[in-house]
């Protein structure tokens, strides 16, 4: 009987062991710097290609980004039409703050940001996406943008034309230049699964797409954000989350995480608790803990540069940099 009893004791602290280690996983207690890599992102608005900055206000603006160790910056220089073209007028001086902001610093990257609503876009008529591998193709060659970044919202697992999208953009753009592609929050599978038992979901990404994705992309942002979360803790844990699970699922790219400085009262949105301090300390637990790919992890993106105030660059600064 005392022996049953120890052996089945050995198993059950066998069990809680296995599920500490693969569902919970350990941790360690690094601060932010020494997951730091300088190689953080930021979107920053229209205004720079639409009107003509003077290089003093193009050096200001390189100069922060030098300070914050941001080196990837994604453009807007959209959005697409629904015909999958822009308008060259709207970006007439992409070409100049490229050129000027490269005097300044040659190692930042800038991405030319190409968003639309899905629903006002549509990717299965080839003729819409020949016209957005065009755009893609010509920011790339001509205007000289390091890379393409999509933020087309939303996508989903069952989404081919805008997977054929992105190949078709992929077959055009210089093999040195990057495809950047910011989808919606990763949701496992076996999750989905059980949700949609009880709730059915109008659309979603799982491994399905961002593996799909990650097949033409060299860099995946994960915008966990507009979660309607209203309690802290919740928000660290679900940004913890990410952090670990889509590192893990995509060991070969570039995977940001990217974390909002908007304050935008709406639906589905709480900016005193979504925000870039919380998103940060989501960051930071999701890097200590080991069932996270250090490696794939890129770095942190923040949404969008012109929001941010000088109280969340000093957060960023405390919690990320020093």
């Amino acid at each position: 009987m005392k022996l049953w009893r120890v052996t089945s004791f050995g198993l059950v602290f066998v069990v809680v062991v296995l599920i500490w280690i693969f569902v919970i996983g350990i941790s360690s207690n690094q601060p932010g710097s020494f997951f730091n890599k300088g190689h953080n992102a930021v979107w920053i608005g229209h205004k720079w290609v639409d009107t003509e900055m003077s290089d003093s206000t193009i050096q200001k603006l390189v100069n922060n980004f030098r300070q914050n160790q941001i080196d990837t910056v994604f453009v807007h220089v959209g959005p697409l039409e629904e015909d999958g073209t822009i308008d060259p007028e709207i970006y007439k001086y992409a070409l100049d703050f490229i050129d000027t902001a490269r005097i300044f610093d040659e190692d930042i990257e800038y991405q030319a940001w190409l968003g639309q609503i899905r629903s006002k876009i549509d990717l299965s008529n080839p003729e819409v996406r020949h016209n957005v591998a065009n755009v893609s193709m010509i920011m790339s060659q001509m205007v000289g943008f390091d890379g393409i970044h999509f933020d087309v919202e939303p996508v989903w697992d069952g989404d081919s034309d805008f997977i054929r999208t992105l190949k078709e953009a992929k077959e055009v753009i210089p093999s040195d230049k990057k495809i950047s592609v910011a989808l919606a929050e990763y949701i496992p599978g076996s999750l989905i699964w059980f949700i949609e038992e009880i709730w059915p979901l109008e659309n979603y990404n799982s491994e399905v797409n961002y593996e799909n994705v990650a097949d033409y992309a060299d860099q995946i942002v994960v915008m966990v954000y507009d979660l309607g979360i209203e309690e802290d803790w919740k928000y660290h844990w679900i940004v913890q989350e990410e952090t670990i699970r889509v590192t893990d699922l995509l060991p070969d790219k570039e995977v940001f995480i990217a974390i909002p400085a908007y304050e935008d009262e709406k639906e589905g949105f709480h900016p005193e608790v979504e925000n870039v301090k919380n998103g940060l300390i989501g960051i930071i637990k999701g890097l200590n803990n080991f069932r996270s790919n250090e490696n794939s992890f890129a770095g942190v993106a923040i949404y969008p540069y012109w929001e941010i105030d000088d109280s969340e660059w000093e957060v960023y600064n405390d919690l990320w940099l020093k």
